[in-house]
């Protein structure tokens, strides 16, 4: 009996890129809850490439062994190395690791669905510790989304009203996503796996559109 072939199949996937600029485990733990306290549940069990482009000392096996370990412990799953390739890609290789090279060339262009999505609605206020995630879907909040409330949508996300708490669209790495709301007041917006903090917003007030604009998150103000 002959055994059947493996049908492969490409798929775009999301991954967050984590930046190694030290090999001290105490710092970079610090770091990391820092970083993951901002938006936990944007970086649960997410993909993530560790990358080695700024790291100035020569890094070994073990200690990279380290700083995994401590990514698996802080809820997300490494699976790549990125970096300088003549002296990252052999530890790639000796940890079991992916090697990708983003300067390698430029990603083809991400087609736009070609089927429209659903919309989820929420009438009701999202409270502070409440989390809302509309798979699949848009995500349009007729009310107000509290300070430590958490909504999130595969696709757009329109809120009627005050937003501030965490946005988060484009969870399954569709670029095209957009945040609009009423009264930004975000404590954080995030698109395809990249985000942006209060502190580091624009000055402005009212209404806004964010937008992913190549690797940042722009917000106009309407």
């Amino acid at each position: 009996m002959t055994a059947s072939q493996l049908r492969l199949r490409g798929r775009l996937v999301a991954s967050h890129q984590i930046p190694i600029q030290t090999l001290d485990l105490d710092t970079f733990r610090d770091q990391l809850d820092t970083t993951i306290a901002q938006a936990p549940a944007l970086f649960k069990q997410a993909p993530s490439v560790l990358d080695l482009s700024d790291l100035k000392e020569t890094a070994e096996s073990e200690q990279l062994l380290s700083l995994i370990q401590a990514c698996r412990t802080a809820g997300l799953v490494p699976f790549a190395l990125t970096g300088d390739k003549s002296s990252h890609q052999p530890l790639a290789s000796e940890l079991g690791l992916a090697w990708i090279d983003f300067k390698a060339g430029t990603a083809p262009k991400e087609s736009p669905p070609t089927t429209a999505r659903t919309t989820q609605v929420v009438t009701s206020p999202v409270r502070s510790g409440q989390q809302i995630y509309a798979r699949d879907a848009n995500l349009l909040v007729t009310s107000l989304v509290s300070a430590g409330a958490e909504i999130a949508a595969d696709g757009n996300i329109h809120v009627l009203g005050p937003l501030r708490g965490r946005a988060i669209a484009g969870a399954s790495g569709d670029k095209s996503s957009e945040v609009i709301c009423q009264q930004m007041q975000a404590e954080l917006i995030s698109i395809a796996g990249l985000y942006l903090v209060q502190d580091d917003f624009p000055e402005g007030q009212g209404a806004a559109r964010c937008t992913l604009i190549g690797d940042s998150i722009r917000i106009d103000y309407l």
